[in-house]
C-alpha cells in the first residue's frame, strides 16, 4: 500500500491528508524480545526479519481543524497485515511495561512534501512495545546524528483499516492543503529572493566581502575552505580525523593566512617555537588547524574539532603555550585594523 502527497486516508474513523512521504532504510543492530514465544499475537508480529529493512513514513495532517496533532503512518516493506499509527510525544522514555523490541541505525533515503527531513539524515533508533490483550502499543526514540531527538507513541493497526478516500469531500480537503502548501512555498521563495537581493545590494553598495557577509549571517568562512580555495596548499590525504595539506609558505605565514581567512575570530592559538616541528595550533569554536614543519616542508592538518581522534587530541594538547604575537595579530584583524601586518612585522623584528 503506497500513498502520495495530498492523498486523503481514513484511519479509525478520522480523515487525514498526506503532507510528507519519507523513505527509510534501517540496519538493525540487534533484536531483543521478552514476550512469551507462545503468544500468538507476538508470533504474528515477528513478520520483520533481522537485517536491513526499508519502510515508508507518511506525515498526516488531520482534516478536522480542531485536531492539531499531526500523525504518522509507518508501513514496513514486506509486511502485509500490520502497520504503525503514532503521534509525536514529549516524554523521553517509554511508559511502564514497555520492553525493547528492536534497535538499529536508520537513514533517510528520499523525502517528498513538507518535511524537515533530508535525504542522507541518520539516526540511532529504538522501538519499545507493550502487548495488552489484542493490541500492540509502540514507543519510538530517534536520536538524530546532529543533536535532535524525537519520540513518538502509538499502536500497531491492521493495514486493512487504512482506507484511501477519493470522494468530493476528500478532494476538497486535499486541494485546500495543497494550495496552502503552495502559498507557503511561494512566500518562502519570495523571502529568499528578497534576502539574496538585499545582501547583493549590500555587497555592491557597502564595503563588505562575500566571506564577511557569510560571517555576519552565521555561516563563517572556515580555515579548511580557505585551504581548499588557495593555490598555496596541496592535499596529502587524511590523518586522525583531519585533512592533511602541504603549504608553500613557512609556518608563520601559513598561520597568518588562516587567521586572515577567519577574520581573526579565533578561540586561541598555541605555539611551540622551540620544537623542530615549530608547532602552531589554531582553534576556532568549531575547527582546528595544526601547522608543523617536517624535513623543511610545512604541513597543515585541518578539520572540525568533533572529528579529532583521541590520539590526535592528546598530541596537540601537549602544545600549551599561547602564541602572544599571533593572538595579538588575530585581535587586530578582528578589529579590522589594516595595520595588523605592519605591526606584526615590527613585533617580530623587535
Amino acid at each position: 500500500m503506497n500513498f502520495k502527497c495530498y492523498d486523503v486516508v481514513e484511519i479509525q474513523g478520522k480523515r487525514y491528508v498526506v503532507t510528507e512521504v519519507i523513505s527509510y532504510q534501517e540496519f538493525i543492530i540487534e533484536k531483543t524480545v521478552n514476550y512469551t514465544l507462545n503468544d500468538e499475537m507476538y508470533n504474528n508480529e515477528l513478520g520483520t526479519h533481522k537485517g536491513a529493512k526499508n519502510w515508508t513514513e507518511y506525515g498526516l495532517m488531520p482534516v478536522d481543524t480542531k485536531d492539531k496533532n499531526k500523525k504518522w503512518l509507518t508501513i514496513v516493506n514486506g509486511e502485509k497485515d500490520y502497520c504503525t499509527f503514532s503521534e509525536t510525544v514529549l516524554r523521553s522514555t517509554p511508559p511502564k511495561g514497555y520492553k525493547l523490541y528492536d534497535k538499529g541505525l536508520q537513514r533517510v533515503m528520499s523525502v517528498n512534501g513538507e518535511s524537515k527531513a533530508r535525504s542522507g539524515d541518520k539516526a540511532d533508533y529504538k522501538e519499545y512495545r507493550s502487548i495488552k490483550k489484542d493490541k500492540t502499543y509502540v514507543f519510538f526514540v530517534e536520536d538524530w546524528h546532529g543533536g535532535l531527538t524525537d519520540q513518538a507513541q502509538g499502536e500497531r493497526i491492521r493495514l486493512s483499516d487504512v482506507h484511501r478516500r477519493r470522494d468530493q469531500a476528500a478532494q476538497a480537503a486535499s486541494k485546500k492543503i495543497r494550495n496552502a502548501a503552495r502559498r507557503k512555498e511561494w512566500t518562502r521563495l519570495g523571502l529568499s529572493w528578497g534576502i539574496i537581493l538585499f545582501f547583493l545590494g549590500y555587497l555592491f553598495i557597502g564595503d563588505m566581502s562575500w566571506h564577511e557577509l557569510r560571517d555576519e549571517v552565521g555561516f563563517p568562512y572556515t580555515m579548511e575552505e580557505r585551504i581548499k580555495d588557495s593555490y598555496y596548499y596541496e592535499p596529502q590525504g587524511t590523518k586522525d580525523g583531519l585533512m592533511v595539506y602541504t603549504s608553500k609558505q613557512d609556518p608563520n605565514a601559513t598561520a597568518i593566512d588562516l587567521i586572515d581567512a577567519v577574520y581573526g575570530k579565533v578561540y586561541t592559538i598555541k605555539q611551540d617555537t622551540k620544537s623542530p616541528e615549530q608547532w602552531i595550533v589554531i582553534y576556532t569554536t568549531k575547527d582546528v588547524s595544526v601547522i608543523s614543519v617536517v624535513n623543511g616542508t610545512t604541513y597543515v592538518e585541518v578539520g572540525q574539532l568533533k572529528n579529532l581522534s583521541d590520539s590526535e587530541n592528546t598530541r596537540i594538547a601537549t602544545i600549551r603555550n599561547d602564541s602572544e604575537i599571533l593572538l595579538r595579530y588575530a585581535y587586530m584583524v578582528e578589529l579590522k585594523n589594516k595595520q595588523g601586518r605592519k605591526t606584526l612585522s615590527n613585533i617580530i623584528k623587535d
